[in-house]
Protein backbone atom coordinates (compact mmCIF):
# COMPACT_ATOMS: atom_id res chain seq x y z
CA UNK A 1 0.00 0.00 0.00
CA UNK A 2 1.37 3.59 -0.83
CA UNK A 3 0.71 5.41 2.27
CA UNK A 4 1.03 9.35 2.62
CA UNK A 5 4.44 8.85 3.44
CA UNK A 6 5.62 6.35 0.87
CA UNK A 7 3.90 8.43 -1.72
CA UNK A 8 5.64 11.91 -1.03
CA UNK A 9 8.76 9.53 -0.05
CA UNK A 10 8.59 7.84 -3.53
CA UNK A 11 8.37 11.12 -5.48
CA UNK A 12 11.29 12.70 -3.86
CA UNK A 13 14.54 12.89 -1.26
CA UNK A 14 14.65 13.33 2.38
CA UNK A 15 15.02 17.36 2.43
CA UNK A 16 14.21 19.89 4.83
CA UNK A 17 11.50 23.01 5.86
CA UNK A 18 11.34 26.46 4.41
CA UNK A 19 13.53 29.54 5.85
CA UNK A 20 14.72 30.32 2.74
CA UNK A 21 17.99 32.48 2.90
CA UNK A 22 18.87 34.77 0.09
CA UNK A 23 22.62 35.11 0.96
CA UNK A 24 25.07 32.04 0.61
CA UNK A 25 26.71 30.37 3.72
CA UNK A 26 30.83 30.70 3.23
CA UNK A 27 30.74 27.23 1.40
CA UNK A 28 28.05 28.18 -1.44
CA UNK A 29 25.20 26.78 0.08
CA UNK A 30 21.52 27.69 1.11
CA UNK A 31 20.68 27.42 4.08
CA UNK A 32 16.86 26.94 4.82
CA UNK A 33 15.20 26.88 8.52
CA UNK A 34 11.81 27.00 9.28
CA UNK A 35 11.06 28.85 12.07
CA UNK A 36 8.76 31.31 14.71
CA UNK A 37 8.38 35.07 13.55
CA UNK A 38 6.91 37.97 13.79
CA UNK A 39 5.29 40.13 11.12
CA UNK A 40 4.00 43.77 11.05
CA UNK A 41 1.36 42.93 8.55
CA UNK A 42 -1.33 45.73 9.71
CA UNK A 43 -0.67 49.03 8.79
CA UNK A 44 -0.45 50.03 12.91
CA UNK A 45 -1.29 47.85 15.77
CA UNK A 46 -0.38 44.80 16.74
CA UNK A 47 2.33 42.01 15.08
CA UNK A 48 1.23 38.31 13.67
CA UNK A 49 2.83 35.78 14.45
CA UNK A 50 3.82 33.61 11.64
CA UNK A 51 6.57 31.18 10.45
CA UNK A 52 8.70 32.67 8.19
CA UNK A 53 11.75 31.05 6.03
CA UNK A 54 13.87 34.24 6.72
CA UNK A 55 12.91 35.46 9.88
CA UNK A 56 14.40 39.10 9.42
CA UNK A 57 12.83 39.25 6.06
CA UNK A 58 9.40 40.30 4.96
CA UNK A 59 9.95 37.53 1.67
CA UNK A 60 11.96 34.99 0.63
CA UNK A 61 13.50 34.86 -2.61
CA UNK A 62 16.36 32.85 -3.80
CA UNK A 63 18.23 32.90 -7.22
CA UNK A 64 19.50 30.62 -8.97
CA UNK A 65 21.51 30.35 -12.50
CA UNK A 66 20.20 28.66 -15.33
CA UNK A 67 21.95 25.18 -16.03
CA UNK A 68 24.38 25.46 -12.98
CA UNK A 69 24.36 23.49 -10.02
CA UNK A 70 22.22 25.17 -6.53
CA UNK A 71 23.11 23.83 -2.99
CA UNK A 72 20.58 23.52 -0.35
CA UNK A 73 21.17 22.79 3.49
CA UNK A 74 17.69 22.32 5.11
CA UNK A 75 16.87 22.52 9.10
CA UNK A 76 13.79 23.19 11.19
CA UNK A 77 12.69 24.84 14.03
CA UNK A 78 9.13 24.52 13.74
CA UNK A 79 7.14 22.03 15.79
CA UNK A 80 5.53 20.07 12.21
CA UNK A 81 6.73 18.11 9.93
CA UNK A 82 7.46 19.72 6.58
CA UNK A 83 7.52 18.55 2.97
CA UNK A 84 8.68 21.11 0.67
CA UNK A 85 8.27 21.33 -2.85
CA UNK A 86 9.77 23.65 -5.65
CA UNK A 87 6.49 24.33 -8.02
CA UNK A 88 7.29 24.79 -11.58
CA UNK A 89 10.60 23.32 -11.68
CA UNK A 90 11.79 20.27 -13.82
CA UNK A 91 14.70 19.18 -11.91
CA UNK A 92 15.04 15.73 -10.68
CA UNK A 93 12.09 13.85 -8.85
CA UNK A 94 14.44 13.28 -5.93
CA UNK A 95 15.02 17.06 -5.28
CA UNK A 96 11.90 18.93 -6.19
CA UNK A 97 10.25 17.64 -2.72
CA UNK A 98 12.05 17.30 0.09
CA UNK A 99 10.95 16.57 4.26
CA UNK A 100 12.33 17.65 7.52
CA UNK A 101 11.19 16.27 10.63
CA UNK A 102 9.09 18.49 13.31
CA UNK A 103 12.32 20.17 15.85
CA UNK A 104 14.70 18.52 13.34
CA UNK A 105 18.37 18.64 14.75
CA UNK A 106 20.65 18.27 11.75
CA UNK A 107 20.59 19.63 8.42
CA UNK A 108 19.86 18.05 5.13
CA UNK A 109 21.51 18.63 2.35
CA UNK A 110 20.44 18.45 -1.42
CA UNK A 111 21.41 20.29 -4.86
CA UNK A 112 19.73 20.15 -8.25
CA UNK A 113 20.95 22.15 -11.75
CA UNK A 114 17.23 24.17 -12.83
CA UNK A 115 16.71 23.31 -16.29
CA UNK A 116 14.62 26.14 -17.08
CA UNK A 117 14.96 30.02 -16.58
CA UNK A 118 12.28 31.92 -15.39
CA UNK A 119 9.88 32.54 -12.03
CA UNK A 120 9.19 29.75 -9.64
CA UNK A 121 7.76 29.43 -5.79
CA UNK A 122 8.51 26.70 -3.04
CA UNK A 123 6.42 26.04 -0.52
CA UNK A 124 5.04 22.60 1.81
CA UNK A 125 3.08 20.35 -0.15
CA UNK A 126 1.64 17.99 2.96
CA UNK A 127 -0.15 21.05 5.56
CA UNK A 128 -0.27 23.57 2.93
CA UNK A 129 -3.44 24.92 4.79
CA UNK A 130 -1.69 25.73 8.09
CA UNK A 131 2.15 26.12 6.49
CA UNK A 132 1.12 28.30 3.35
CA UNK A 133 -1.19 30.40 5.11
CA UNK A 134 1.40 31.05 7.74
CA UNK A 135 3.93 32.10 5.38
CA UNK A 136 5.87 28.97 4.76
CA UNK A 137 6.63 30.06 1.19
CA UNK A 138 9.49 31.97 -0.88
CA UNK A 139 10.37 33.08 -4.62
CA UNK A 140 12.07 30.97 -6.67
CA UNK A 141 13.84 33.23 -9.63
CA UNK A 142 16.16 31.20 -12.14
CA UNK A 143 18.27 33.78 -13.95
CA UNK A 144 18.50 33.14 -17.76
CA UNK A 145 21.92 31.62 -18.80
CA UNK A 146 22.65 34.93 -20.78
CA UNK A 147 21.80 37.59 -18.74
CA UNK A 148 18.91 39.99 -19.27
CA UNK A 149 19.43 43.63 -19.16
CA UNK A 150 16.65 44.35 -17.00
CA UNK A 151 15.72 45.68 -13.22
CA UNK A 152 14.66 42.38 -11.96
CA UNK A 153 11.74 43.19 -9.04
CA UNK A 154 10.02 40.63 -7.29
CA UNK A 155 6.61 40.96 -5.98
CA UNK A 156 4.87 38.40 -3.99
CA UNK A 157 1.14 38.95 -3.45
CA UNK A 158 -0.71 37.29 0.02
CA UNK A 159 -3.81 37.85 1.86
CA UNK A 160 -4.06 37.00 5.40
CA UNK A 161 -7.33 36.08 7.68
CA UNK A 162 -6.29 38.32 10.53
CA UNK A 163 -8.05 40.09 13.66
CA UNK A 164 -7.70 44.06 14.29
CA UNK A 165 -5.06 43.04 16.39
CA UNK A 166 -2.79 41.31 13.92
CA UNK A 167 -3.92 37.33 15.31
CA UNK A 168 -4.82 34.90 13.05
CA UNK A 169 -8.76 34.07 12.72
CA UNK A 170 -9.66 31.08 12.99
CA UNK A 171 -8.26 27.36 12.66
CA UNK A 172 -6.27 25.71 10.62
CA UNK A 173 -7.75 22.93 8.38
CA UNK A 174 -11.08 23.70 9.48
CA UNK A 175 -13.21 21.54 7.00
CA UNK A 176 -15.99 23.93 6.46
CA UNK A 177 -13.28 25.78 4.66
CA UNK A 178 -12.00 22.73 2.88
CA UNK A 179 -15.07 21.88 1.46
CA UNK A 180 -16.25 25.29 0.32
CA UNK A 181 -13.68 28.31 -1.19
CA UNK A 182 -10.85 27.95 1.42
CA UNK A 183 -9.55 29.86 3.91
CA UNK A 184 -9.99 33.55 2.29
CA UNK A 185 -8.17 36.36 3.76
CA UNK A 186 -8.97 39.46 4.74
CA UNK A 187 -6.25 41.49 4.63
CA UNK A 188 -3.74 42.24 1.53
CA UNK A 189 0.07 42.50 1.14
CA UNK A 190 2.63 42.79 -1.51
CA UNK A 191 6.14 41.94 0.01
CA UNK A 192 4.45 41.35 3.34
CA UNK A 193 3.38 44.50 3.67
CA UNK A 194 0.31 46.90 3.65
CA UNK A 195 0.77 49.37 0.85
CA UNK A 196 4.28 48.81 0.40
CA UNK A 197 6.83 51.44 -1.64
CA UNK A 198 8.84 49.36 -3.32
CA UNK A 199 11.83 51.46 -4.93
CA UNK A 200 11.77 50.49 -8.89
CA UNK A 201 15.71 51.50 -10.26
CA UNK A 202 15.26 53.45 -13.66
CA UNK A 203 18.47 53.04 -15.13
CA UNK A 204 17.10 50.10 -17.41
CA UNK A 205 13.62 48.29 -18.16
CA UNK A 206 12.14 46.48 -15.43
CA UNK A 207 11.32 42.70 -15.16
CA UNK A 208 8.75 42.59 -12.27
CA UNK A 209 8.40 38.68 -11.19
CA UNK A 210 4.81 38.20 -9.70
CA UNK A 211 3.84 35.27 -7.46
CA UNK A 212 0.15 34.34 -6.17
CA UNK A 213 0.94 32.85 -2.57
CA UNK A 214 -2.78 33.26 -1.19
CA UNK A 215 -4.18 29.99 -0.11
CA UNK A 216 -7.14 29.82 -2.62
CA UNK A 217 -7.78 33.79 -3.76
CA UNK A 218 -7.46 34.91 -7.51
CA UNK A 219 -5.81 37.74 -7.71
CA UNK A 220 -7.01 40.22 -10.07
CA UNK A 221 -4.01 42.82 -10.38
CA UNK A 222 -4.06 45.91 -11.62
CA UNK A 223 -0.89 48.08 -12.32
CA UNK A 224 -2.38 51.79 -12.47
CA UNK A 225 -1.36 54.27 -14.95
CA UNK A 226 1.51 51.71 -16.23
CA UNK A 227 2.03 50.46 -19.92
CA UNK A 228 3.08 47.15 -18.92
CA UNK A 229 3.58 44.10 -20.87
CA UNK A 230 3.29 40.54 -20.35
CA UNK A 231 6.83 38.26 -20.75
CA UNK A 232 6.25 35.16 -19.20
CA UNK A 233 3.83 32.63 -17.48
CA UNK A 234 4.77 30.17 -14.79
CA UNK A 235 7.95 30.43 -15.93
CA UNK A 236 7.69 30.25 -19.42
CA UNK A 237 8.37 32.70 -21.93
CA UNK A 238 5.72 34.33 -24.19
CA UNK A 239 5.26 36.94 -26.67
CA UNK A 240 5.24 40.24 -25.54
CA UNK A 241 1.29 41.49 -24.76
CA UNK A 242 0.68 44.87 -24.58
CA UNK A 243 -1.46 44.23 -21.13
CA UNK A 244 -4.25 47.20 -21.43
CA UNK A 245 -6.47 48.23 -18.59
CA UNK A 246 -7.77 44.70 -17.99
CA UNK A 247 -6.60 43.14 -14.43
CA UNK A 248 -3.88 40.10 -14.87
CA UNK A 249 -5.81 37.31 -13.50
CA UNK A 250 -3.35 35.08 -11.56
CA UNK A 251 -4.41 31.87 -9.36
CA UNK A 252 -2.87 30.34 -6.22
CA UNK A 253 0.70 29.36 -7.28
CA UNK A 254 0.68 30.54 -10.77
CA UNK A 255 3.09 33.25 -12.05
CA UNK A 256 3.60 36.16 -14.45
CA UNK A 257 6.58 38.16 -15.72
CA UNK A 258 5.73 41.53 -16.71
CA UNK A 259 8.16 44.42 -18.60
CA UNK A 260 7.87 47.93 -17.43
CA UNK A 261 9.56 50.19 -19.85
CA UNK A 262 9.75 52.82 -17.94
CA UNK A 263 8.50 54.39 -14.62
CA UNK A 264 8.04 58.53 -14.91
CA UNK A 265 5.78 58.49 -11.67
CA UNK A 266 5.04 56.18 -8.34
CA UNK A 267 2.70 53.32 -10.05
CA UNK A 268 -0.37 51.89 -7.31
CA UNK A 269 -0.64 48.27 -7.61
CA UNK A 270 -4.24 47.54 -6.53
CA UNK A 271 -6.56 44.48 -6.88
CA UNK A 272 -9.84 43.97 -8.41
CA UNK A 273 -12.55 42.83 -5.58
CA UNK A 274 -14.82 42.56 -8.35
CA UNK A 275 -17.39 44.79 -6.12
CA UNK A 276 -14.32 47.37 -5.09
CA UNK A 277 -10.41 48.34 -5.92
CA UNK A 278 -7.94 47.76 -3.15
CA UNK A 279 -4.99 49.70 -3.40
CA UNK A 280 -2.29 47.70 -2.02
CA UNK A 281 1.22 48.95 -2.61
CA UNK A 282 3.05 51.08 -4.79
CA UNK A 283 6.16 51.13 -7.19
CA UNK A 284 8.38 54.00 -6.87
CA UNK A 285 10.90 55.40 -9.48
CA UNK A 286 14.67 55.79 -8.53
CA UNK A 287 17.18 57.64 -10.39
CA UNK A 288 17.36 59.01 -13.91
CA UNK A 289 15.90 57.32 -16.43
CA UNK A 290 18.10 55.96 -19.28
CA UNK A 291 16.36 54.69 -22.43
CA UNK A 292 16.33 50.84 -22.80
CA UNK A 293 17.57 49.33 -25.97
CA UNK A 294 14.89 46.51 -26.39
CA UNK A 295 13.34 45.63 -29.76
CA UNK A 296 9.67 46.10 -30.24
CA UNK A 297 10.11 42.14 -31.12
CA UNK A 298 11.87 41.29 -27.34
CA UNK A 299 11.34 38.02 -26.41
CA UNK A 300 13.21 36.08 -23.29
CA UNK A 301 14.88 32.90 -24.46
CA UNK A 302 12.86 29.67 -24.74
CA UNK A 303 13.84 26.66 -22.15
CA UNK A 304 14.78 23.81 -23.54
CA UNK A 305 11.34 21.92 -23.70
CA UNK A 306 10.60 18.65 -25.48
CA UNK A 307 8.69 19.13 -28.89
CA UNK A 308 4.85 17.47 -28.10
CA UNK A 309 4.43 14.30 -30.46
CA UNK A 310 1.37 14.12 -32.40
CA UNK A 311 -1.48 14.67 -30.80
CA UNK A 312 -4.07 12.46 -33.00
CA UNK A 313 -2.14 9.45 -31.65
CA UNK A 314 -1.73 10.42 -28.36
CA UNK A 315 -2.76 8.49 -25.69
CA UNK A 316 -5.72 10.36 -23.57
CA UNK A 317 -6.51 9.83 -19.95
CA UNK A 318 -9.19 11.58 -17.71
CA UNK A 319 -9.08 12.71 -14.48
CA UNK A 320 -12.43 13.41 -12.55
CA UNK A 321 -12.77 16.14 -10.39
CA UNK A 322 -15.30 15.72 -7.27
CA UNK A 323 -16.21 16.54 -4.06
CA UNK A 324 -16.38 19.74 -2.06
CA UNK A 325 -19.82 21.31 -1.41
CA UNK A 326 -22.33 19.83 -3.96
CA UNK A 327 -19.84 18.13 -5.73
CA UNK A 328 -20.92 14.76 -6.07
CA UNK A 329 -18.41 12.69 -4.07
CA UNK A 330 -20.15 9.56 -2.67
CA UNK A 331 -17.51 7.64 -1.81
CA UNK A 332 -13.50 7.44 -2.10
CA UNK A 333 -10.40 5.47 -2.15
CA UNK A 334 -8.13 5.78 0.52
CA UNK A 335 -5.22 3.70 0.67
CA UNK A 336 -7.17 0.07 0.26
CA UNK A 337 -10.28 0.99 2.05
CA UNK A 338 -13.11 2.50 -0.33
CA UNK A 339 -15.23 5.08 2.12
CA UNK A 340 -18.08 6.56 2.31
CA UNK A 341 -18.76 10.36 2.67
CA UNK A 342 -19.42 10.22 6.00
CA UNK A 343 -16.31 8.45 6.78
CA UNK A 344 -14.47 10.09 4.47
CA UNK A 345 -15.07 13.75 6.69
CA UNK A 346 -14.47 11.99 9.54
CA UNK A 347 -10.61 11.66 8.13
CA UNK A 348 -10.81 15.52 7.24
CA UNK A 349 -11.09 14.12 3.62
CA UNK A 350 -13.98 15.48 1.20
CA UNK A 351 -12.29 15.87 -2.88
CA UNK A 352 -10.93 13.12 -5.15
CA UNK A 353 -9.12 12.31 -8.43
CA UNK A 354 -10.42 9.70 -9.74
CA UNK A 355 -12.26 8.40 -7.15
CA UNK A 356 -9.02 8.77 -5.14
CA UNK A 357 -8.49 10.80 -2.41
CA UNK A 358 -5.65 12.15 -1.04
CA UNK A 359 -1.87 10.31 -1.20
CA UNK A 360 -2.50 6.85 0.29
CA UNK A 361 -4.09 5.07 -3.42
CA UNK A 362 -2.56 4.04 -6.31
CA UNK A 363 -1.29 6.93 -9.03
CA UNK A 364 -3.86 7.88 -11.41
CA UNK A 365 -1.37 7.20 -14.45
CA UNK A 366 1.46 5.96 -15.52
CA UNK A 367 3.53 7.68 -18.89
CA UNK A 368 6.77 6.20 -20.50
CA UNK A 369 9.72 8.01 -20.89
CA UNK A 370 9.77 10.67 -23.95
CA UNK A 371 5.31 9.58 -24.12
CA UNK A 372 3.34 12.41 -25.43
CA UNK A 373 0.06 12.53 -23.21
CA UNK A 374 -3.50 14.36 -23.42
CA UNK A 375 -4.68 14.87 -19.96
CA UNK A 376 -8.44 15.84 -19.91
CA UNK A 377 -9.61 17.61 -16.44
CA UNK A 378 -13.66 17.05 -15.92
CA UNK A 379 -14.20 19.08 -12.76
CA UNK A 380 -17.44 17.69 -11.45
CA UNK A 381 -17.40 20.76 -8.72
CA UNK A 382 -18.55 24.50 -9.42
CA UNK A 383 -15.36 25.35 -7.97
CA UNK A 384 -13.12 27.14 -10.44
CA UNK A 385 -9.64 24.03 -9.69
CA UNK A 386 -5.83 25.34 -10.72
CA UNK A 387 -4.85 22.00 -11.13
CA UNK A 388 -0.46 21.83 -10.97
CA UNK A 389 1.59 19.24 -12.28
CA UNK A 390 4.91 18.63 -10.87
CA UNK A 391 8.10 18.10 -12.49
CA UNK A 392 6.27 19.16 -16.18
CA UNK A 393 4.85 21.76 -18.29
CA UNK A 394 1.64 21.74 -20.59
CA UNK A 395 -0.42 23.25 -23.15
CA UNK A 396 -4.12 23.74 -22.94
CA UNK A 397 -5.44 22.23 -26.49
CA UNK A 398 -9.28 21.89 -26.21
CA UNK A 399 -11.90 23.63 -23.53
CA UNK A 400 -15.51 22.23 -22.91
CA UNK A 401 -15.24 20.03 -26.32
CA UNK A 402 -13.98 23.28 -28.22
CA UNK A 403 -10.17 23.57 -29.85
CA UNK A 404 -8.07 26.60 -28.63
CA UNK A 405 -5.82 28.63 -30.34
CA UNK A 406 -2.31 27.88 -29.64
CA UNK A 407 -1.47 28.09 -25.51
CA UNK A 408 1.85 29.18 -23.59
CA UNK A 409 3.40 26.28 -21.73
CA UNK A 410 2.00 26.34 -18.39
CA UNK A 411 2.48 24.15 -14.43
CA UNK A 412 -0.92 25.64 -13.87
CA UNK A 413 -3.72 25.46 -15.29
CA UNK A 414 -7.97 26.44 -14.05
CA UNK A 415 -10.25 24.44 -14.78
CA UNK A 416 -13.34 25.82 -14.47
CA UNK A 417 -16.55 24.70 -12.43
CA UNK A 418 -18.28 22.18 -14.23
CA UNK A 419 -16.06 22.69 -17.47
CA UNK A 420 -13.66 20.14 -18.71
CA UNK A 421 -10.01 20.96 -20.75
CA UNK A 422 -7.54 18.89 -22.10
CA UNK A 423 -4.04 19.70 -21.70
CA UNK A 424 -0.75 17.75 -23.56
CA UNK A 425 2.28 17.30 -22.28
CA UNK A 426 5.12 15.29 -23.17
CA UNK A 427 6.06 12.97 -20.09
CA UNK A 428 9.83 13.89 -20.49
CA UNK A 429 11.09 13.75 -16.20
CA UNK A 430 11.39 10.42 -14.93
CA UNK A 431 10.18 9.57 -11.23
CA UNK A 432 7.30 9.63 -8.99
CA UNK A 433 5.54 12.80 -9.38
CA UNK A 434 1.95 14.20 -7.97
CA UNK A 435 -1.00 16.43 -9.19
CA UNK A 436 -3.12 18.35 -7.22
CA UNK A 437 -4.92 21.75 -6.44
CA UNK A 438 -3.18 24.83 -5.43
CA UNK A 439 -6.03 25.85 -3.55
CA UNK A 440 -4.32 24.69 -0.19
CA UNK A 441 -7.68 23.37 2.06
CA UNK A 442 -8.43 20.95 -0.65
CA UNK A 443 -4.99 19.44 -1.33
CA UNK A 444 -5.13 18.59 2.41
CA UNK A 445 -8.67 17.58 1.79
CA UNK A 446 -8.11 15.23 -0.90
CA UNK A 447 -7.34 17.28 -4.03
CA UNK A 448 -3.67 15.51 -4.15
CA UNK A 449 -2.89 12.19 -6.97
CA UNK A 450 0.16 10.64 -8.10
CA UNK A 451 1.64 9.51 -11.79
CA UNK A 452 4.52 7.86 -12.87
CA UNK A 453 7.23 8.26 -15.90
CA UNK A 454 9.26 5.33 -16.40
CA UNK A 455 12.35 4.57 -18.79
Amino acid sequence: MITRRNFVCATLAAGLAPRLVVAQSADGVIDLVAENAEMQLLASGGRTAVWRFIKDDPIAVVRAKQGQLIKFRLSSKIDQEIWLHFFGVRGPATAMTVNCAAQSTSPTEFEFVPPDAGTFWFGPLINASQQRDRGLYGMLIVEEAIAQNLTDVPLIFDDWKIEDNGKMIGKFGDLQAAIGEGRMGNWFTLNGAFKSHIKIDRAKAVRLRLLNAANVRTMNIIFKTAELYLMALDGQPVPLTPIGLEALKLAPGQRADVLLPDITAPIVVALDLSEDTADIGFLDPVGESVAHDLADNFMLPANPLAVLGDLKTAREIMIVIAGGAKGGLKSARVGNEVLETRTLLEKGLAWALNGIAGAGGPPLFEAKLGETIILQFVNETAFPQPMHVHGHVWQEIERDGQPVETQPWRDTSVVPGLSSIKLAMVADNAGFWSIQSLVAERCDAGLLGAFTVTA
